[in-house]
């Protein structure tokens, strides 16, 4: 039996699956089709590609955002194609989120193909952007002053979603389906000049290639040299960084910006952050490291960024501890801590060699103790940080004082012995909890 001949366009898809390794013979795409140009060109070329035994399968997903009255007539388009094209074919309206529509369109959007592509049993997610939508998102992001990683632009693959139109020019698309005599739907809001992406569109490209005809080819190709600059230097910050939330800043001073830039993104993902942190953020983070002092930086989602003692960490900001009304201790005993939940042993091997009572409570400005029963008072404060106590946890100490004279620091367990009155033995200790 001869074997089906493949349609141009169809073999400059392919020679896109191939080299960019996106999508193989053993490959179920599940193709996300919004009746468009693009994504209709795409399930084409993809079920010509199924046809010639170069994927097992294909089927297709049509999302309705509830967005536009005219959905109704494009889900009608892609089911008629793809019946045309023997493609299972499925539509499902989702609900977007409050904030920005655009993007809780895409997160909706997302979901609900990932949800399909396990349903149907799909290997890959694949979608219509092509070479054009490279170009603009390029330009789009030079714009705003993205660097190597934002220049990247579109990735060709991220995960199960895979491109395969993005070595293609819409123009091409187009003629592919007027040779295939396929209707496909146009969204008038592409036409809008409110979306800066449709200017960039319809307004800068075109005044580019009037200059340079390759323009977008230009754009798309730079966008492939800046994902590969970015990919060598994030595996370098990778390497420097692991899966740590902390980094000496010795370390990371040593250093090109550009790295440090990444080693500071990815200890704000391992400490939770997640994927994005704004340059102004990171330039924050870094700025910590010309103080020549301890600092902090506050992120988003609770976390901060803390440069001490000579390493950087991003970490989950302390919860204000639970205010504590002051105790008194008129002697030795086992005192409960309510707002904490546990209790305060005190302990004394010579109970008469200690003015009491006391008081139990958390620091105060201008507090002072006598280390090692010496005779020298020191600030409390001083003393904790030579000690290196985190700035975040001395305010929270539990301290057994007498004005403002400090005699133990519960919170320090073995460390208090010692600092009351000498002679007197004086321990105090964090108990069970109550």
């Amino acid at each position: 039996m001869r074997k089906k001949r493949l349609h141009p366009y169809e073999a400059r898809v392919l020679a896109t699956l191939r080299r960019r390794r996106l999508l193989g013979p053993e490959d179920h795409a599940l193709v996300a089709l919004s009746a468009g140009p693009d994504s209709t060109a795409l399930v084409a070329a993809l079920a010509a590609l199924r046809d010639t035994g170069h994927l097992r399968a294909v089927s297709a997903l049509h999302v309705d955002h509830g967005l536009r009255p005219e959905v109704d007539a494009d889900a009608a388009a892609a089911a008629e194609a793809c019946e045309r094209l023997g493609v299972a074919f499925a539509s499902v309206r989702v609900v977007v989120g409050a904030g920005n529509v655009q993007a809780a369109a895409r997160r909706a959007r997302y979901a609900a193909l990932r949800a399909e592509a396990t349903r149907v049993g799909a290997t890959r997610i694949a979608t219509g952007h092509t070479r054009s939508d490279q170009a603009e998102t390029v330009l789009f992001r030079l714009l705003r002053g993205a660097g190597a990683r934002g220049l990247g632009g579109i990735p060709p693959r991220r995960g199960i979603v895979v491109r395969p139109l993005i070595d293609r020019a819409r123009e091409e698309g187009l003629a592919y389906l007027d040779a295939r005599r396929l209707r496909w739907r146009d969204d008038p809001t592409n036409a809008s000049p409110r979306f800066t992406r449709n200017r960039i569109r319809h307004e800068v490209l075109p005044a580019l290639r009037a200059v340079a005809p390759a323009a977008e080819r230009s754009l798309a190709r730079a966008a492939d040299l800046a994902r590969s600059d970015d990919r060598a230097l994030e595996a370098r910050a990778r390497v420097r960084a692991g899966d740590e939330t902390g980094i000496t800043v010795a370390a990371l001073a040593s250093q090109p910006d550009a790295v440090r830039r990444r080693i500071v993104r990815r200890l704000w993902r391992n400490a939770g952050g997640g994927r994005a942190l704004g340059r102004e953020r990171v330039d924050a983070v870094l700025a910590l490291l010309r103080r020549g002092r301890p600092g902090r930086a506050t992120l988003r989602g609770g976390l901060e960024a803390r440069c001490r003692y000579g390493r950087l960490e991003i970490v989950r900001g302390a919860p204000p501890d639970a205010d504590v009304a002051e105790i008194e201790v008129p002697g030795p005993g086992r005192y409960a801590v309510p707002e904490r939940g546990i209790a305060v042993e005190v302990v004394a091997a010579r109970a008469d060699a200690v003015s009491w009572p006391l008081a139990l409570r958390t620091r105060r400005p201008g507090d002072r103790f006598r280390p090692d029963g010496g005779c020298g008072a020191k600030k409390l404060k001083g003393w904790l940080i030579d000690r290196k106590v985190p700035r975040e946890a001395r305010d929270g100490l539990l301290l057994l004082a007498r004005g403002r004279d400090v005699v133990a620091i519960a919170d320090l367990g073995a460390v208090a012995e010692g600092l009351g009155p000498a002679g007197a033995g004086l321990v105090v200790r964090v108990g069970a909890a109550l």
